[in-house]
């Protein structure tokens, strides 16, 4: 998929049958309130209309979280993956991050990824899919073997998803979240009863546990995992 496709633009995505207004009103419900708050009832207020109506232009609610997650994912740049240009781990990275910034806008599209199966950000969404592929082509350009390539793409895509889902789980769930520092500051604070008498080794390494949802941590803890698969 190149870097400006989305679903409903280019690949057929949920969001192809659901209207663009739908998903943006959606999108902003979860913005403001939380996965909690999205409802059909709550789309069609927004909107002034019935509820049936919105019924008819959705069909369920879950059929409206997928094309929101298909919306949000569609816009992660995929095209570094498959650039040759692109040193291959690096280009996982430059992946990854996009991912993260994209999700931390939406936070609580995070939380609906995290409601469904780990093997892709949607279920079987067409974006899902242009996502694993772009991996697996990804991991082939880096030189690994085929049954290592279809293990480490699930490693990755569980890494980035696990990881984002950790930090947003310390927050409210709701746009903006707050400014890395202050989420490390707030961390740290939690951290300062832990009994260096009953765990000196954690009590040793509390700044450093505490900046562990740090974007420093995040591409550490990849780059070794896409180390670790070339010795496998």
């Amino acid at each position: 998929m190149s870097e400006d496709k989305t679903p409903g633009t280019g690949i057929g995505g949920a969001e192809s049958r659901i209207d663009e207004q739908l998903v943006d009103v959606a999108l902003a419900i979860l913005d403001t309130g939380g996965v909690e708050a999205l409802s059909i009832g709550a789309v069609a207020q927004r909107l002034g209309v019935d509820a049936d109506a919105v019924h008819a232009r959705v069909g369920s609610v879950k059929d409206l979280e997928r094309a929101v997650i298909e919306h949000v994912l569609g816009a992660v740049a995929l095209g570094p993956l498959a650039d040759e240009g692109v040193e291959w781990t690096a280009a996982v990275i430059q992946f990854a991050l996009g991912m993260r910034g994209r999700l931390f806008d939406h936070p609580a599209v995070a939380e609906l990824i995290m409601s469904g199966p780990m093997d892709s950000p949607s279920a079987d969404g067409p974006v899902a899919r242009e996502i694993t592929e772009s991996l697996f082509v990804c991991l082939a350009r880096g030189g690994l073997q085929s049954a290592i390539r279809a293990h480490g793409v699930y490693a990755v895509l569980v890494y980035v998803l696990g990881s984002i889902a950790l930090e947003v789980a310390e927050t409210d769930g709701k746009s903006p979240l707050p400014a890395e520092s202050e989420r490390i500051a707030a961390r740290r604070v939690a951290l300062r009863d832990v009994d260096p008498d009953r765990w000196p080794r954690t009590a040793a390494h509390l700044d450093e546990i505490a900046a562990w949802t740090s974007v420093d941590q995040f591409v550490w803890g990849l780059r070794v995992l896409l180390i670790g698969m070339t010795a496998t």
